[in-house]
């Protein structure tokens, strides 16, 4: 698990692999990250590992982004 308190910023990032994913509640997690908390309008944005292989996902997104710009 990764933290990066970016409250300046209106949040607090939380990277969560998937194995973590399975041991940590996010909803539990967040009320112990926004209860040290002083600005009152602060977020918590979970990022969270997905299962699939990104190589053909990238190749895809980047692909389908060439075809746009070259139509």
């Amino acid at each position: 698990m990764e933290i990066y308190n970016k409250q300046n910023k209106g949040y607090i990032e939380v990277w969560l692999s998937n194995e973590e994913q399975q041991m940590y509640d996010r909803a539990e997690l967040t009320e112990r990250l926004l209860a040290g908390v002083k600005k009152k309008k602060c977020r918590v944005a979970f990022f969270l590992s997905g299962s699939e292989d990104p190589y053909p996902l990238t190749e895809n997104l980047l692909l389908t982004n060439l075809k746009t710009i070259c139509s």
